[in-house]
């Protein structure tokens, strides 16, 4: 699948600027004209420079040319006199202005683009098989995703496409729709889109290039291809995109890994179940995947919370490489046996910090801010409950944090009063993005040893690729 990077600039000088910084003939860039208030072409498109793609959107397109439909053809049309390799234009403008430019395009690939930017329609299909009536060389198809299964529609699409032989770009836009724009290669997909940067983004849900070509190795996505991915919501702050792709990329595996935002969690595993080698399970589903599965390894059976799942023959199998790395970091910190913990949260990382510390011989304590949920849960693993308003009248050796509380784009109120740490207890939090939260920033000031969840993730991370792993081999 080929990668294009898309711009939009608002003068020639900028626009020139940028091309400048791709002279390989080999890449591919669309160069959204319709912002240019003082368009040359002929300036634009004399060589050397890359191969282009020249879009003009209409203003009720999302772009920002007004112009007349007679002014739309004659710029079209010096786009295709000095030579552009591609033009694009919209379905909705009618047959005679498609068969007119189409009649003059000589060397020019035309790409022939249908945009829906309220959803996904059921009748694409049907839109598809109009498309292909028209005789042009490559088809555009680019929906809004409201939920992630809005993308099987398209890559169902894609496959059609691949077998009828059509070069076909199939796009979901906005977040839910991200997985489009990384796995169309595997469906069969012609192109896909990139922007500079994820501030200069040309449409909704655009990946900057860098980490469609670095981090996803979109060129070489193709049917052969392994997909893991991180199902939760939210997900886009993960670091795990950047960890599996790289360890996928230097044991030279043909397979990705992929945000996957999901809404309904038992609706997104009834249509990709089998689309999947592995994945990773985040909030809110560590507890809900549990019965979905086909089997689940002995040693977290009593925590009954899976963060890896592997799909072994069309079997799911889960693991929580969570309480592996915190069995790991606790041994490494602490010699945890008779001391006493205190774990912030009735979450599943709360829960699975809770049953590392009491497996490993602890004496632990639940801090809830709803006290009917941490005697629950304390109830469920035989510890200690309390209410967080009676947290300065507890000590602790060991504080942990499974709360969300300090996360990057999450709730940021102080959890812990400053006075706790005058015990000098050892702060752990299992939230990584910012690796130094708040939590642990005044934990550190007030002379505390601090783990991080940054050591968690990294930790964790290691025996979830190796499970990833073993599905490759």
């Amino acid at each position: 699948m080929k990668l294009c990077l898309s711009i939009a600039p608002n003068s020639m000088q900028e626009a020139i600027s940028q091309l400048r910084k791709h002279r390989d003939p080999s890449d591919l860039i669309e160069v959204r004209i319709d912002g240019i208030h003082d368009l040359k072409l002929e300036r634009l498109l004399r060589q050397p420079r890359p191969r282009l793609i020249i879009t003009n959107r209409r203003k009720t397109e999302g772009g920002k040319f007004t112009g007349s439909a007679d002014r739309q053809f004659e710029i079209l049309s010096e786009a295709i006199d000095f030579g552009a390799e591609y033009i694009d234009v919209e379905q909705s403008w009618g047959n005679n202005f498609l068969k007119k430019i189409q009649s003059i395009a000589g060397r020019t690939k035309i790409i022939l683009s249908y945009h829906n930017y309220k959803e996904t329609p059921d009748n694409l299909f049907k839109i598809y098989n109009s498309m292909r009536k028209s005789g042009f060389s490559i088809l555009k198809i680019a929906t809004t995703a409201n939920d992630i299964l809005d993308n099987k529609k398209i890559f169902s699409l894609l496959n059609r496409s691949k077998s009828d032989g059509i070069k076909l770009i199939g796009i979901c836009m906005d977040e839910f729709g991200q997985i489009s724009r990384i796995l169309g290669g595997v469906y069969g997909g012609y192109l896909t889109f990139a922007s500079p940067n994820n501030d200069e983004t040309t449409a909704s849900g655009q990946i900057s290039y860098d980490d469609m070509d670095s981090v996803f190795n979109v060129g070489s996505r193709n049917r052969k291809t392994k997909i893991f991915g991180l199902i939760g919501n939210p997900v886009k702050y993960s670091q795990g995109i950047y960890y599996h792709n790289d360890k996928f990329r230097r044991k030279k595996c043909n397979a990705v890994y992929v945000n996957f935002l999901v809404n309904d969690l038992t609706k997104f595993l009834k249509i990709y179940r089998d689309a999947f080698s592995g994945f990773s399970i985040t909030m809110p589903f560590k507890k809900d995947i549990v019965t979905h599965l086909d089997k689940i390894d002995n040693d977290i059976k009593e925590l009954n919370i899976v963060n890896t799942v592997l799909n072994k023959r069309g079997k799911l199998s889960g693991y929580n490489t969570d309480f592996l790395g915190l069995n790991e970091i606790l041994k490494k910190y602490i010699h945890i046996k008779n001391k006493k913990v205190i774990v912030i949260g009735t979450g599943a990382i709360s829960k699975t910090m809770a049953y590392s510390a009491i497996s490993n011989g602890a004496d632990v304590t639940i801090i809830g801010r709803s006290l009917i949920k941490a005697k629950s849960l304390a109830k469920q693993l035989g510890c200690n409950s309390a209410s967080l308003n009676e947290l300065l009248n507890l000590r602790a050796d060991l504080l942990m944090n499974g709360t969300s509380v300090g996360m990057k784009g999450a709730n940021q109120n102080r959890l812990v009063p400053k006075k706790f740490f005058q015990n000098k207890p050892i702060v752990f939090d299992a939230v990584y993005n910012p690796v130094i939260t708040p939590l642990l920033h005044e934990a550190q000031a007030a002379g505390c040893k601090i783990i991080s969840g940054k050591e968690l993730f990294e930790t964790q991370a290691k025996f979830q690729s190796d499970l990833f792993m073993s599905i490759l081999k």
